[in-house]
């Protein structure tokens, strides 16, 4: 198989799977692939593209706020 004819084959196996899956699914899907793109990425990268709604919490304030015990029963 050539290079354009396995990549025209490919692209006809992909309609067949995705005309099959529900909405949810390849939003699942997609989430899976960008997922895996951006875990290749370094963290300089990820803080570069990341928008600036998105901080890292720092882990004192992580403990500051997991030590109210619950009241209750």
């Amino acid at each position: 198989m050539t290079d354009s004819e396995r990549e025209e084959f490919v692209y006809d196996l992909e309609n067949h799977f995705l005309t099959n899956v529900s909405k949810p699914g390849i939003f699942a899907m997609a989430i899976d692939r960008i997922s895996d793109m951006l875990l290749k990425k370094s963290d300089e990268e990820l803080l570069a593209i990341a928008p600036s709604c998105l901080l890292k919490v720092p882990q004192k304030k992580k403990d500051k706020r997991n030590k109210a015990k619950p009241k209750g029963f």
